[in-house]
């Protein structure tokens, strides 16, 4: 069905070579189009002195050549008007806005341009393209705040221009948290326009939608009101096959495997762990700092090391009992991603008790082994905290996450209440075991539930992207109620 001339207006942000995403946007505006939607992809051109295509181990300078490159020839290759950011407002000869030069840097958070956050909006980018995300003594942050800031507005002028001329009625892209969508969704927001975003589920090629929300937070909280009061035998049988695939290390977001040996805590020294003959143990996991899901998450505490400092000293207090803490593998085990204010080089300058253990991001041991012999978990935004209640581990939530609030966890929002809940849940881990039945009934609306299927496309390895339908008709409505559902929801007939 080809597009009308009176259809919705539906305008693509695609302004990065992250092939996934593109293919996927690509192959979802084949599913609107013939569906009667207008389709038009906005890129970015090039030419920007930085932006998060790269981190700061690759760029500068960035790599517009090679990425300009792709996203043009696959939106072309799929016969979709493209829209190039460069092309509007003043990317060949940008004002250098020497004020930003005066303005120390504890003050670039605060950077308004025509009343645009634009300081807030780059703060997740600045720390993602430095791979770290307390930057307070880093020698590069004002440099690349000031360049984002510059970034920042040259995409804000060039997004203006560009929604003049094509006047979308939705416009569509990937996260909401990365500096062109962040720049994009506040301007539309000021203008009435009417955004949906998009985010990789934790399922291979599955994918989370949200409105109002950026997706990469996976607020399910409308889902959840609707929810059934039970889970089927076979919703049953795939979240446990599920679960077990991520104890064996095959989910997208691992990077642990199983040690060799029967997996006791004490065994290799992989694990300096106390006898436990008496007192309980706990088990913290972080977070990479750096990541979308735990920047601007805090609630308890002003930051993740602040959480970790408090639960050092709780454990000070508390000679009979033992904590593990276990750092993210992810800190060093993300290809070209290194993090560059690791927690486990910040627990090295920390004098720890002697009832108190870190397991450092190199250590292969298994994390599920540390989960199923844990009295306690402790968590900022970790997915592991889902998986703890979903074993039936009473489980103490520090920070904004998503699971957060839905009856299963014990959520804390401050440094008293944090002593508090150790206290009473250490007094009795089993009075306050999680709903176990709840807590399931969450996680396969979360794995399985709210994600939709990638539209056509096949991830076979991180960064590729394979078309997987063989006639664009295999799309059309009526092939698959889902994709219906979702089409309409992205087009505002539905609710998404």
């Amino acid at each position: 069905m080809p597009p009308t001339s009176d259809g919705d207006h539906v305008l693509m942000l695609s302004p990065r070579d992250w092939v996934e995403h593109v293919q996927n946007q690509a192959m979802l505006a084949h599913a609107l189009q013939l569906r009667g939607a207008r389709v038009t992809f906005a890129t970015c051109g090039g030419g920007l002195s930085i932006c998060d295509r790269a981190n700061t181990y690759e760029a500068p300078p960035m790599p517009c050549r090679s990425c300009r490159h792709y996203t043009r020839g696959a939106i072309a290759a799929h016969g979709f008007p493209e829209l190039r950011l460069s092309d509007f407002g003043d990317w060949s000869d940008p004002d250098p806005w020497d004020e930003l030069d005066s303005i120390s840097r504890g003050d670039l958070r605060d950077v308004e341009w025509h009343d645009l956050p634009l300081g807030r909006l780059v703060d997740i980018p600045v720390k993602w393209f430095l791979c770290a995300a307390n930057v307070g003594d880093d020698p590069l942050v004002g440099h690349v705040q000031r360049a984002f800031l510059r970034s920042a507005r040259t995409i804000a002028a060039s997004v203006e221009d560009l929604l003049d001329t094509a006047e979308p009625d939705v416009v569509l892209l990937m996260s909401g948290l990365f500096v062109f969508e962040a720049v994009t969704w506040e301007i539309c927001r000021r203008r009435g326009i009417d955004v949906v975003s998009h985010e990789r589920a934790f399922r291979r090629n599955t994918i989370v939608y949200s409105r109002d929300r950026p997706a990469g937070h996976y607020d399910f909280d409308a889902q959840w009101s609707r929810r059934s009061d039970h889970l089927t035998p076979a919703q049953d049988a795939e979240l446990d096959e599920y679960l077990m695939s991520r104890r064996n290390g095959e989910a997208l977001d691992q990077f642990w495997g199983f040690m060799p040996g029967d997996g006791d805590l004490g065994d290799g020294g992989n694990a300096d762990v106390q006898d436990r003959s008496v007192g309980r143990l706990v088990v913290l996991f972080t977070n990479v700092t750096w990541d979308s899901a735990v920047v601007d998450r805090d609630l308890a505490f002003p930051s993740i090391r602040e959480w970790l400092d408090a639960a050092v000293d709780e454990f000070r207090l508390r000679g009979a009992d033992h904590l593990v803490i276990r750092v993210h593998p992810s800190e060093t085990h993300l290809p070209g991603k290194a993090t560059r204010d690791s927690l486990a080089t910040y627990l090295e300058r920390v004098e720890l008790p002697p009832n108190v253990r870190v397991i450092g991001p190199d250590d292969p041991f298994d994390s599920y082994v540390l989960m199923d012999a844990a009295d306690v978990g402790l968590v900022y935004t970790s997915t592991a905290g889902l998986e703890l209640a979903v074993g039936g581990t009473p489980v103490i939530v520090a920070g904004d996450t998503h699971y957060r609030g839905k009856g299963f966890t014990t959520d804390i929002d401050s440094r008293q209440a944090f002593t508090a809940a150790l206290d009473d849940v250490l007094s009795n881990p089993e009075a306050h075991a999680p709903d176990v039945m709840l807590a399931r009934r969450y996680a396969h609306l979360f794995f399985f539930g709210a994600p939709y299927d990638a539209v056509g496309v096949d991830e076979p390895l991180p960064g590729l992207a394979r078309i997987t339908v063989e006639r664009l008709d295999e799309l059309a409505t009526g092939r698959s109620a889902r994709l219906d559902r979702l089409c309409d929801a992205i087009l505002g007939r539905a609710p998404l």
